[in-house]
């Protein structure tokens, strides 16, 4: 949705530590509260907090411990949410196919789904604040 410019992490900055099923349901409730103090509206904080409980998944399924990062994110007047995680399974897959992997089981519930190459590798989603999509009232 958003091309170009710098890219400047924002508060809030949420961290959740993924070693067990438990998790997921912290996933979540930690998404839904970041997505809620970004202003994304109910049914945005939900799409947000399912891509996270889809990451913690993948996660889970990969048998490795490791931590999703959840932030602000703003180019311009354009504000966001981000979500990460080192990603160290997918480091002897292709880039190509690990990409498409993710998309095809992230890519509907947000507008950015990469890869971003490195050792380890590291997944990136980010899901663009857009008029449809926050919980502030236009005109009113």
């Amino acid at each position: 949705m958003t091309t170009g410019g710098s890219r400047i992490t924002v508060p809030p900055v949420m961290m959740i530590r993924v070693e067990d099923t438990m998790d997921v349901m912290i996933a979540r409730n930690t998404a839904r509260r970041a997505a809620s103090l970004l202003g994304f509206s109910p049914a945005s904080r939900a799409q947000i907090a399912t891509a996270v409980a889809a990451l913690t998944d993948i996660i889970l399924n990969s048998e490795a411990r490791q931590d999703i990062q959840l932030h602000g994110l703003r180019i311009g007047s354009q504000m966001g949410i981000q979500i990460s995680c080192d990603a160290p399974w997918l480091a002897s897959a292709s880039p190509e196919n690990g990409l498409i992997a993710l998309r095809a089981k992230l890519g509907d519930m947000m507008d950015e789904v990469d890869l971003d190459p490195g050792s380890p590798p590291r997944i990136r989603m980010v899901l663009w604040l857009s008029p449809g999509r926050t919980t502030q009232v236009v005109g009113a």
